[in-house]
């Protein structure tokens, strides 16, 4: 009987057990279960012996039941950090280790905690992934190319010799010049070697006239003409020196001013008190005195900006203010010398394009007056193909608002539509639900490659300059890159 008793007392123990208990997901970034993660990683650490202590990257999954004490099941990343274990310091308080030195890995811990004991249970399994060695990119020997070599060898000096004799012979120069400086020297290796030396030679005090060649007694002057020069040299397998030719550079005697540039046909800039100005501003202002449905007419105030443009006739562009006056069109046939501005009158922006032609007498006004400043909006292209984008628009603040709302509106994503985030990021349309992953624990940071040094090498590498890329016809087309390229194609449709 009592054998029978504990076969019936430990079967329904083992089937309560494998009930699977009911459980709830958490948010990753919840305390809860940051106290849980905080635990695992402590005793993780503790039972390293060797190496640097592992710290927190980000929460990746995490959910709890509760029978009767809590139990968390988590997922969590972690990283390489730089505190030693023999330190004995808390992880929250270490940093990364650089992405090229750094292990990392990835742990599923189930803790059990007792909260009213304040104790804590943990099992867990983790994986590590040793840092992995990158390739690096290396200055590797160019054969047949040119390298640098020392410009004490013999052939060198020997090349400079026979240079120097050539150019005193044929430079065409009064003096001799002398040998100052070596600055460069390289070779390269074909059917013998090609040579490429830069040097600078000093006028000396010797004269071609008395001197064939350098001597002993030539030395350099102080107030002497100093030249820049470049020689390339063949030299033959048999070590004799074929082939030599030099070019010298001196510095220019007298500064020469460059011509200045005349645009025929393009805006120049004219006086504001040019007299031309004063008939111009009378026919603006008539024209826009006749066209405006205002009961008092406008008098001009100061002049900003004029220019004009010869075409055929002339074209002047005034950018200008008015004012109202306190003349009115009832009791004045146009705008008189007595009129004067109203005190309480605002002024007004004004640009007048005036066209003229001299020889017909002839004289076309065009004018637009707007309070403040000329609200002219130069819309940016998006990306693409988009040619109603390429004209200036004159715009009303009310028109601007009505169009960003609608775009706003029209770009607005549905609730069906989901994007992918970084590990974190919160997503408005499921604030309410627990998100996962968490919020990394600290941005990795890593340090910048100094451009004189070897750098790690990535897929970019592999792809054509920028600039092999670019042709004039299209290096033009494409939007800058402080420009807003938040358009569609929706906004050519507008």
């Amino acid at each position: 009987m009592k054998p029978f008793l504990v076969l019936v007392l430990c079967s329904s123990f083992f089937s309560s057990r494998a009930t699977p208990l009911p459980f709830e997901f958490l948010d990753c970034n919840d305390p809860d279960v940051s106290e849980a993660v905080d635990a695992a990683l402590q005793k993780y650490n503790a039972e390293r012996s060797t190496g640097n202590q592992f710290a927190l990257y980000v929460v990746m999954e995490a959910k709890k039941t509760a029978d009767p004490d809590i139990q968390f099941h988590v997922k969590y990343k972690i990283r390489e950090s730089t505190c030693a274990i023999e330190e004995n310091k808390d992880w929250k308080d270490c940093d990364y280790k650089v992405p090229a030195e750094a292990e990392t890995g990835e742990c599923t811990a189930q803790v059990h905690i007792n909260k009213a004991e304040k104790t804590s249970n943990v099992s867990q399994v983790c994986q590590t992934i040793p840092a992995v060695a990158k390739v690096m990119l290396s200055e590797a020997q160019c054969l047949g190319c040119f390298h640098h070599i020392s410009s004490d060898t013999s052939q060198v000096s020997e090349i400079l010799k026979q240079a120097i004799h050539q150019f005193n012979k044929h430079g065409g120069e009064t003096a001799l010049f002398k040998l100052v400086e070596i600055k460069e020297a390289k070779r390269q290796v074909v059917a013998g070697w090609n040579y490429i030396i830069k040097y600078e030679i000093k006028e000396t005090n010797c004269s071609r006239d008395q001197f064939q060649d350098l001597s002993p007694e030539c030395r350099t002057i102080s107030t002497g003409r100093v030249g820049n020069c470049e020689t390339k040299a063949y030299e033959s397998l048999q070590a004799e020196i074929v082939d030599i030719a030099s070019q010298c550079k001196f510095p220019a005697d007298e500064t020469v001013s460059p011509p200045i540039l005349i645009c025929a046909g393009c805006p120049s800039i004219i006086s504001k008190d040019n007299p031309e100005l004063k008939e111009l501003l009378k026919a603006s202002l008539e024209k826009y005195n006749l066209e405006t449905n205002d009961d008092f007419y406008y008098k001009a105030g100061d002049i900003e900006s004029a220019t004009v443009q010869v075409v055929a006739g002339k074209n002047y562009h005034i950018i200008f203010t008015v004012k109202k006056t306190n003349c009115s069109k009832k009791e004045f046939e146009k705008l008189n010398e007595d009129c004067e501005a109203a005190l309480d009158s605002e002024s007004l922006q004004c640009e007048a394009q005036i066209y003229i032609v001299p020889w017909e007498n002839k004289i076309s006004p065009w004018v637009n007056c707007t309070k403040g400043q000329l609200p002219l909006l130069l819309a940016r292209r998006p990306p693409g193909f988009t040619p109603f984008r390429s004209q200036s628009l004159a715009y009303q603040p009310g028109e601007i608002i009505s169009r960003d709302k609608k775009k706003s509106e029209s770009q607005a994503p549905s609730q069906e539509t989901r994007t992918e985030r970084e590990p974190g990021a919160e997503d408005p349309s499921e604030s309410s639900l627990p998100r996962c992953p968490g919020k990394p624990w600290k941005p990795i940071m890593d340090l910048p490659v100094p451009p004189n040094l070897p750098r790690e090498l990535v897929d970019e590498d592999l792809l054509p300059l920028e600039a092999e890329n670019t042709s004039p016809a299209t290096e033009n087309s494409n939007p800058s890159q402080n420009e807003d390229t938040s358009f569609d194609l929706s906004d050519a449709l507008e």
